[in-house]
């Protein structure tokens, strides 16, 4: 009970942050809000000082964390545990960063601190939906939150899916099982914002797939 109560004090106190420290993003033309990660890193102290997080997988190589390169993109996965709850959390950025590791690191904890709950406002009302939550009912997340929705979530044609459909067929993966990691529903209207949630699980299971 303590650990639930730790929980979801995390998720009243920091679901909406800060606006001193909302930051804005340049990001295909429109501006997103975002909170850094060293603001998240100091969040997660006052949350737990004992926090901590791991890659899913080391380079045996290199011994650093491993990382999958496809079209361009490095894609990292790991684990945060705040609280003595462990949840997996996902890090995209475009290969060619010269600080490849620090920028994956960075998107690693921001995402990762969002499953938790902070800074969730800032997420689009999909991924809400997705944690089986709801915005708090503050006037800045519903602000947030309509904007991600009017500026993010496009719906897909018939060619987007046809694409993810053969992109799995081709890494030997059934696309009905990627859609059920990532907790959709493909026979409901999708949108670019569930595309991006397919791509990452669909990343994440032919990852998996590669390391068996």
């Amino acid at each position: 009970m303590e650990q639930r109560e730790a929980l979801l004090k995390v998720l009243k106190d920091y679901a909406v942050p800060d606006p001193k420290i909302v930051g804005k993003l340049p990001k295909g033309g429109i501006t997103l809000d975002f909170v850094g990660h060293a603001d998240i890193t100091r969040i997660l102290i006052e949350v737990d000082p004992l926090w901590s997080w791991s890659p899913v997988a080391w380079d045996e190589t290199t011994g650093m964390p491993k990382v999958h390169v496809a079209n361009g993109v490095a894609t990292m996965w790991g684990t945060l545990t705040v609280c003595g709850k462990t949840l997996l959390g996902v890090a995209t950025c475009q290969a060619n960063k010269p600080d490849l590791y620090k920028e994956l690191a960075s998107d690693f904890l921001r995402n990762a601190a969002m499953r938790f709950g902070i800074s969730l406002s800032l997420w689009s009302k999909a991924e809400w939906e997705d944690l089986g939550a709801a915005p708090t009912p503050s006037a800045p997340a519903r602000k947030v939150v309509a904007k991600t929705q009017t500026v993010v979530a496009t719906p897909i044609s018939k060619e987007q899916l046809d694409k993810f459909l053969s992109a799995c067929a081709a890494a030997n993966l059934d696309h009905d099982a990627v859609a059920d990691h990532a907790g959709i529903n493909l026979r409901e209207p999708l949108t670019s914002e569930h595309m991006g949630v397919l791509r990452k699980s669909f990343n994440f299971l032919k990852l998996k797939g590669e390391s068996q």
